[in-house]
């Protein structure tokens, strides 16, 4: 009777079948990790265009909102403005305003349009800038939402006008600092101008616009001397 033998594995089988376990152990991990990455990737992307797209809307839906950014592309840099003058508004519940009127002239023809720059100089050696709206506490600007005004500027000068208004405290003594000048830059215009005094009614001109306590207003440039826009009241 024949013996049947039992072959023993050889080692170096044995060594190859373990390479091989692990080699693919190896590239498993390797594809999960790959697997990861990418989907680490997809989901960086999509959150930057989701940013993307929701920046581009609110820019979007903003420039179509904001008076400034409409009239920044409008300019006048030949302009040669000069100041005819700055009076004293009639206010009540501590509110106070000035009406400022100036002639304007370009020797090559242009638009103006939008809020003038304007800075308030502080007894307290700082400086108030005047935020843009369309009308305030004492009238002036305009009262709709329609575009606003373009006014086109020629070698004549016109007159155009605009309201300045603040908390003033009602004249009563505070300690609000005083406004001793205004710093006026028209819109679209290169050059600055000073006011230091104001013409008040039944008093005449002072020097200083009073008191500031806050809330410095600047309505829309408009043509003529009331600082209105007649055609949006």
């Amino acid at each position: 009777m024949t013996a049947i033998k039992q072959l023993a594995p050889r080692t170096t089988d044995l060594l190859d079948e373990e390479a091989l376990i692990k080699e693919a152990r190896v590239l498993s991990r390797r594809r999960r990790r790959r697997r990861g990455l990418l989907v680490i990737t997809l989901a960086a992307v999509a959150c930057l265009i989701v940013v993307g797209v929701d920046r581009f809307s609110s820019a979007t839906a903003s420039s179509g909102k904001n008076d400034a950014a409409a009239a920044s592309a409008l300019a006048c840099p030949s302009a040669r403005v000069k100041l005819l003058g700055v009076t004293g508004m009639e206010g009540g519940s501590g509110h106070g305003g000035l009406l400022v009127r100036a002639s304007v002239s370009s020797s090559a023809a242009c638009t103006m349009s939008g809020y003038p720059i304007v800075g308030a100089q502080l007894t307290s050696h700082s400086t108030a800038m005047a935020i843009g709206v369309r009308n305030a506490y004492l009238a002036g600007g305009m009262a709709t939402n329609a575009p606003l005004p373009r006014i086109s500027i020629a070698s004549r000068p016109r007159v155009l006008s605009f309201t300045v208004q603040m908390n003033d405290g009602g004249g009563i003594p505070s300690t609000c600092p005083s406004i001793n000048s205004i710093q006026i830059t028209l819109p679209g215009s290169l050059g600055t101008l000073t006011a230091r005094t104001m013409y008040q009614v039944n008093v005449g001109v002072t020097r200083g616009m009073g008191n500031y306590c806050g809330h410095l207003l600047v309505t829309p440039l408009v043509t003529g001397s009331s600082g209105r826009n007649y055609s949006n009241y």
